[in-house]
């Protein structure tokens, strides 16, 4: 129990820690104060693996080589998406990266899976129904990279998709933290296409920012604690 307290502390301290890193880059892109943010940016995926690295030892291998994978390759999608101002090349890099990085996610998932759980149809037709309006909504405007956005729309739909099909097989925290990580990524990756892709769409930096933090921060959380014993439903 001791035990248990004092790791429960450091998880919180970190987090609080976390946010604070998080908060500042939102706030520097904000005010557009780019050339902090090639420090605070990276930071963010960085503090993250080293809290996931942490839990090497309690992980399966398979499931901390996958994870870090992903960690590794948003890290890389984050820094060639601090270019694109020098070429368009980065942006198709950083969306290649992060599109690598949900693949991982996405076998994550479905290697967790509950094979006895019902597939769930009408989150699955809300998500579908999101993947099309996205679609109506940028692709228009995406010129030559129409191809790669609807890649990127479909994986970010599976993967949010996927993220529902663990329920059972782990605690409720550490799969409702999947999900609503996942969540979060939607959110972000959708306000990001919009103000990239829309006239006239307000900045939304922030917001994109704090979203994207707070999804990659969640799933961490659930796949660091995925392998642990499913709980008893009533825990004293």
């Amino acid at each position: 129990m001791l035990f248990d307290n004092r790791l429960k502390n450091r998880q919180l301290q970190f987090f609080i820690c976390f946010g604070g890193v998080l908060l500042s880059d939102a706030l520097l892109s904000h005010y557009q104060i780019n050339s902090w943010r090639y420090m605070s940016k990276p930071l963010i995926m960085v503090s993250l693996i080293g809290y996931f690295w942490t839990y090497k030892k309690e992980l399966s291998k398979p499931l901390f080589q996958w994870v870090l994978c992903a960690l590794l390759f948003s890290l890389a999608g984050d820094i060639f998406l601090m270019f694109t101002h020098m070429s368009a090349h980065f942006f198709t890099a950083g969306l290649g990266a992060f599109l690598l990085a949900h693949v991982f996610y996405i076998l994550l998932f479905v290697k967790q899976r509950n094979k006895k759980l019902t597939i769930p149809w009408l989150q699955g037709s809300l998500l579908l129904c999101y993947a099309f309006l996205m679609g109506f909504l940028v692709l228009e405007q995406t010129g030559d990279l129409k191809i790669p956005v609807l890649v990127y729309i479909t994986v970010i739909t599976a993967m949010a998709f996927t993220s529902l099909m663990r329920k059972g097989n782990m605690t409720a925290v550490a799969y409702g933290s999947g999900v609503l990580g996942a969540r979060f990524f939607l959110a972000s990756d959708s306000l990001l296409a919009l103000s990239m892709f829309r006239d006239q769409f307000p900045d939304v930096g922030f917001l994109v920012m704090i979203s994207y933090g707070l999804a990659q921060a969640l799933m961490v959380y659930s796949l660091s604690q995925s392998e642990q014993k499913m709980l008893s439903k009533i825990r004293l």
